[in-house]
């Protein structure tokens, strides 16, 4: 218990000072190294966070340490003279027995020395430590159900209004972008009332969710790329390890912002991959599809 306790916090602080060294590289040299070199650093800490427990390396046995405590000196008892009887006044006197005001000897109480002694029950002491490990299971026990409750009634949602896209436009754009990134599997092509930008979702049937009516044409192609390249990079299983390195260490203000930190490099990692696979005079027309998906986010929040 302790050793959970003790690896719990030696991971935390480690992880918050590897989150302060990628946020201030984040910022300082984004220039020079993109974002995905970002995404990496933060999938090696999450993979090391995400298992708050000691490292055991199996058939690597120390063997006990042996102290050798010499044993002491013999004590040797100093010779006693033989006792001779044949000197006068060496006669030894037989000791008197110890007799009772009867003349019978002495024997022992048997109230005082057969009754057992009734042993005190022990104090219960609260141990910290459980105290502390109770609190740590139960905060995350606390924000995995948080966001599972989340993620089902998101389900929930999709399952009573999204339906398979039918626009003949949507799924050859679909195809002919999932044929340029070399992918053999690809997930599914949904159209969800309600939304208002396209977005990938779910881990294990994954869907690429199109807003009903809203974008075509060129907007609809770049919408498409960013959503196939985040499915190609894998970004939802970073995202979602993120999360469960949160939720282990929910006491930690650093891991609730590198979830933030992991959210915003994942998207520039993709953007910077899409922007790779089309020409300079697409640029702008990419962009500016990004920062009307943004500006559609920020209102719906408003």
């Amino acid at each position: 218990m302790n050793s959970i306790l003790l690896t719990l916090g030696a991971l935390t602080l480690g992880g918050s000072a590897a989150v302060l060294l990628l946020a201030f590289a984040g910022r300082s040299t984004r220039g020079r190294y993109g974002a995905r070199w970002r995404c990496w650093g933060w999938l090696l800490l999450c993979l090391r966070l995400a298992v708050p427990l000691p490292l055991v390396f199996r058939g690597e046995t120390r063997a006990p340490i042996q102290v050798d405590i010499p044993n002491p000196p013999a004590v040797t008892q100093p010779a006693v003279p033989p006792h001779t009887s044949d000197l006068p006044g060496d006669s030894p006197e037989p000791p008197a027995p110890s007799q009772g005001p009867q003349g019978a000897q002495s024997q022992p109480n048997p109230s005082e020395s057969d009754s057992p002694s009734t042993p005190l029950p022990p104090e219960r002491k609260t141990d910290p430590a459980r105290i502390i490990l109770g609190v740590w299971l139960l905060g995350a026990a606390g924000t995995l159900a948080w966001g599972g409750i989340a993620h089902l009634r998101f389900l929930s949602f999709l399952r009573r209004w999204s339906a398979p896209v039918s626009d003949g436009e949507a799924v050859a754009a679909f195809n002919r972008l999932g044929d340029q990134l070399g992918l053999d599997r690809r997930p599914r092509l949904l159209v969800c009332q309600g939304l208002k930008v396209p977005m990938l979702a779910g881990i294990f049937r994954p869907a690429i969710l199109l807003p009903q009516g809203n974008i075509s044409g060129e907007e609809l192609g770049f919408s498409l790329l960013h959503e196939l390249t985040h499915y190609r990079r894998r970004d939802i299983w970073l995202k979602t390890l993120a999360m469960w390195v949160n939720a282990l260490h929910w006491f930690n203000p650093l891991m609730w912002h590198m979830v933030r930190l992991v959210e915003r490099d994942t998207e520039l990692a993709c953007d910077e991959d899409a922007l790779r696979r089309l020409s300079r005079s697409d640029y702008s027309a990419y962009g500016q599809t990004i920062l009307s998906a943004v500006a559609r986010l920020q209102n719906r929040a408003d």
